[in-house]
Formats: structure tokens, C-alpha cells, sequence
């Protein structure tokens, strides 16, 4: 690489300081390009409700094990990133199990802090989840500990599920026993708060003016990106022109959007977009949060739990949690089978975005771990053993995914142990919930 590059872009400066950038390596200075080379380490914990089933056995899960396993149905939206994911079958979570009925609340209180949710309509009792043991250690390496989103809003007061408090059916990010995390459900909040700061008390007024300012940011930006390409090696050249591209497109995407309050609201916020065209909008969001390092920890939740949505894009007219208590019918597994497969594209989507972006020799998700699962495993017997698990990423080379391993149900294998592997991963040594250790099998 010909010339120097200043400190003030090496060290953020300008526009670039209040958009990130993405890892360039040509930034790094020499001594320290090597270790560089291998990028951040990330996690990300993905939720989709309601369990997932299929019209039989092989639907999801697969029949046979190993790296030369065969995908099934389900599986199929991620046949090209099979040698990117592994597929766990044989997890309990067994302290997810509620107190009478509330498989939904319970399951989801559960969902990453492998704890028993104590069951009340107006006081809970939790633990810290496994992002949260995270970011204590390892968020202040960014600008956000940890970033939560969903696209399903509501309040935590109340109870929701049979007894138990709406803090756990709509929340899975614990920062202590008593403190949920309220995710993100509007993706103007979450790209402000991304790139130009969240202010919850910011009136329309202070919206449209944060808008222009935004904008002018982006256009100083490409003006920064301009001169710093000239500096750039090839590969970083391309590199930042994928990213400036990539926050276009998400400009563009939200200017279709509207733009809610910054308090969530009670109920689901309405919208004049279609909810598959709002998930992609919040993953592309996601992936550019990781990709500037405004964090390295991100949770998302595809639905509440025990989610009743009614999936019109896939020409149904029941809720999805009346059709998850299917009573073995055919036509609600079959149902059933189409809301997985589309759940599991929007997955695959996420994925593919992940392993777009390069960092050093390797790409963002090598250098991530994210979880895949549900509150419960199947919807009609709400069980919470045998959970569908999917399990992506290298960690960096922690992991080797690329397989379907097993644990049979005698060994009591724990989904907490999953979890504390992705922590131990991103160099965090502590036990999640009821854990007894981490799996070597991943």
C-alpha cells in the first residue's frame, strides 16, 4: 500500500466516527496487521416462536448423522451454507419446563438464560442470559454492549401466558434477575441508534431534523471514503464500497418505512409494509450493526412467544400458535411445515449476509457463532426437550460446523452447554444457567 493514511482516518475521524467502518486491514498498523487479520468475534442468539413441526419426523429433523448427512425438507433453504452450520438435535432445556400450564412464557424467559422463570403476572425472577454475561465482559470492546431487536413489540407488565409476566414472553435478553432488556422493533430506531445516536425522548421535530442530518453524514461520508480509497489495497477498496452500498440500501429501505416512537408501544406498532419486507430490513440492519463493530453481540426475535401471527405472504388464514397445537392433522402440520421453511429462508438470508462481508482471510460469520431455536420443541405437546437447534458459524475456529450431531435423549445433554460454548468462544469462561460445561462435539 503507496502513501500514509492520517490519524485522524485511521483513528475514525470526520463522518466516518459517527457511521463506523467496516474492518479494513489496511488500517491496521503493521505490527499488529497479523493478529488483525483474524477479525472480531461476535454472537448472536436468533429466536423464532411457537416451536417448529413438520408433517413427520424427517421434515426437520434429519434421519442420519454426521458431515455427510442429508437435509431435509425444511432444511433446504440452507443447502448452500450446509458446510456453515451444524445441526444439533438431542438438547433439553429442562428448567424451562413451567409450573403448571405456560410453556410459551416459561420457554421463553428460558430461551439463552437456561434459568426457571418464577412464575407471577407482577413479579419476576430470572437471571442474567448468556448475552448479558457477555457484554459484561466483552460490550465495552464497543460503542453497544449488546444490541436487542424483534418484530414484535408490547409491555412487560401484565401477564401473558397462564400466570406468568409479559417480561418473559417478550423478552429473552436478561441483564439481571429482575431486569429484562426491551428489544427493538422499528428499523428507524435501530438505524439511529446504530449510526446517529437513540434519543428516546426525541419528538417528531427532532426526528425529521436527525434525518437530514443523517444525510448529510452518509454524503461526508462517501466524501471521507473518496480520498481514503486511494490509500486502500484492493481488497479493502472493495471492501468499503460494499459497505457504503450496503447503508444506502438500507436508507432507501427505511424512507418506505414509517417512523414510530421511540417509546415501544404497548400493542404491535402498525405498519404500511409487509412483515417479510420489515424482517429483511432488520436483518440487513443486524449484519451492518456487526459489520461498523457498533457491537459484537446481537439477539433477535422473529416473533413473541406463543406468537398467533397470521403469515397472509404465505397464503394462510389462521394464527401460527393455533396452528402449532396441530393434534397431528395433516393440514396444520402441513401448515406448519410452510412456516418453518419460511422462517428458515429468512435465516438463511441472514447467513448468507454474514458470510458476504470479508474480514481478513475469513468472513464475518467464520468469525461468529449464532443459535438458532424456540421456546418449546413441538407445538402440540410443548415439550422442552429435543429442542431444534441450529447452530452456525466458526467462532473464529473455535468451532468446525458442517454436520448433524446427536445426543440421545439419556444423556441429558443441556442446551446451556451450547450456550457456554458460544461464550467461551469469544473468550468469556462463564457457565450458563444450569450448564455443567461446554460440548466438544461442536
Amino acid at each position: 500500500m503507496s502513501g500514509r493514511i492520517s490519524r485522524r482516518i485511521f483513528l475514525g475521524g470526520g463522518a466516518a466516527v459517527a457511521i463506523g467502518l467496516p474492518f479494513l486491514e489496511s488500517l491496521v498498523p503493521r505490527g499488529a496487521r497479523a493478529q488483525a487479520m483474524t477479525g472480531p468475534k461476535r454472537i448472536v442468539f436468533y429466536y423464532v416462536p411457537c416451536g417448529i413441526n413438520g408433517s413427520t419426523r424427517g421434515d426437520f429433523w434429519p434421519t442420519d448423522t454426521g458431515t455427510n448427512y442429508t437435509l431435509s425438507p425444511m432444511l433446504m433453504p440452507l443447502a448452500s451454507l450446509k458446510g456453515d452450520f451444524t445441526f444439533v438435535t438431542g438438547l433439553e432445556n429442562p428448567l424451562a419446563k413451567p409450573d403448571g400450564p405456560g410453556d410459551h412464557a416459561s420457554g421463553t424467559g428460558a430461551f439463552i438464560t437456561c434459568q426457571h422463570p418464577f412464575k407471577s403476572d407482577s413479579m419476576v425472577m430470572l437471571a442474567p442470559s448468556a448475552d448479558q454475561l457477555a457484554a459484561q465482559q466483552i460490550g465495552k470492546a464497543t460503542r453497544l454492549p449488546s444490541l436487542q431487536l424483534g418484530m414484535d413489540g408490547g409491555s412487560s407488565a401484565g401477564g401473558c401466558d397462564s400466570g406468568y409476566s409479559c417480561a418473559y414472553a417478550r423478552n429473552i435478553t436478561w441483564a439481571d434477575a429482575t431486569t429484562p432488556l426491551p428489544k427493538l422493533t422499528s428499523p428507524s430506531q435501530v438505524f439511529d441508534q446504530i449510526f446517529a445516536g437513540f434519543d428516546a425522548t426525541a419528538t417528531s421535530a427532532d426526528r425529521a431534523k436527525r434525518a437530514a442530518y443523517k444525510k448529510s453524514i452518509l454524503d461526508a461520508a462517501i466524501g471521507d471514503a473518496t480520498s481514503l480509497q486511494a490509500k486502500l489495497g484492493q481488497t479493502d477498496k472493495a471492501k468499503l464500497d460494499e459497505y457504503l452500498t450496503g447503508i444506502r440500501e438500507v436508507e432507501r429501505e427505511l424512507t418506505t418505512m414509517p417512523v414510530a416512537g421511540c417509546m415501544m408501544p404497548a400493542t404491535k406498532p402498525a405498519s404500511s409494509t409487509d412483515f417479510p419486507t420489515q424482517v429483511k430490513t432488520m436483518t440487513d440492519l443486524m449484519v451492518l450493526a456487526m459489520q461498523c463493530d457498533a457491537t459484537r453481540i446481537v439477539t433477535f426475535m422473529l416473533g413473541n412467544a406463543g406468537s398467533d401471527r397470521v403469515y397472509g405472504n404465505l397464503g394462510l388464514t389462521t394464527g401460527h400458535h393455533t396452528i402449532s397445537h396441530h393434534m397431528s392433522l395433516p393440514a396444520n402440520l402441513a401448515m406448519l411445515q410452510q412456516i418453518g421453511t419460511w422462517e428458515l429462508q429468512q435465516f438463511a438470508y441472514f447467513l448468507d449476509k454474514m458470510k458476504a462481508v470479508t474480514e481478513g482471510a475469513q468472513t464475518m460469520l467464520y468469525n461468529s457463532s449464532v443459535f438458532f431455536s424456540s421456546e418449546i420443541s413441538d407445538g402440540n405437546r410443548h415439550n422442552h426437550d429435543d429442542m431444534p437447534v441450529l447452530f452456525a458459524g466458526n467462532g473464529g475456529g473455535a468451532f468446525s460446523p458442517g454436520k448433524h450431531v446427536l445426543y440421545t435423549p439419556d444423556s441429558h445433554t443441556k442446551v446451556s452447554n451450547l450456550l457456554t460454548s458460544m461464550l467461551a468462544s469469544v473468550g468469556v469462561n462463564t457457565k450458563v444457567g444450569d450448564a455443567t460445561g461446554t460440548l466438544a462435539e461442536l
